[in-house]
C-alpha cells in the first residue's frame, strides 16, 4: 500500500481572463512553484485579492518545504479560479 502523501480538495469556478489558483496550505509557509519556477509562499496566494495567475495552459504546481514530502499536481485552470487545500506530510513519517 502506498503511503498517503497529501490531502487535497479542489473547488473550481469561472473567472474572466486567465486561470487563477488559490492555495490553502499546511504549513502555510510552504513554497509554491509553477512549472519549476518559485512563485512565493502558500500564504501569498490565500484568496482575495491574492491568487496565483496560472494562465490558460496546463501547468505543473508544486508545494514544498524542507522536512516535508513535496506535493505535485497538474492544473489546467482556463478561465476558472481553483481553490486547493494542500496538507504536506512530514518526510520520513509513518504512512
Amino acid at each position: 500500500m502506498m503511503p498517503k502523501i497529501t490531502e487535497g480538495q479542489m473547488r473550481p469556478y469561472r473567472v474572466s481572463g486567465a486561470g487563477e489558483l488559490v492555495l490553502r496550505c499546511a504549513p502555510a509557509d510552504a513554497e509554491v512553484a509553477l512549472d519549476g519556477v518559485t512563485q512565493g509562499l502558500c500564504s501569498d496566494f490565500g484568496g482575495e485579492p491574492h491568487a496565483l495567475k496560472v494562465g490558460e495552459k496546463a501547468r505543473r504546481v508544486e508545494v514544498k518545504k524542507s522536512g516535508f514530502v513535496t506535493w505535485e499536481s497538474w492544473l489546467a485552470a482556463d478561465q476558472t479560479r481553483v481553490v486547493m487545500t494542500v496538507t504536506l506530510l512530514p518526510s520520513g513519517g509513518s504512512p
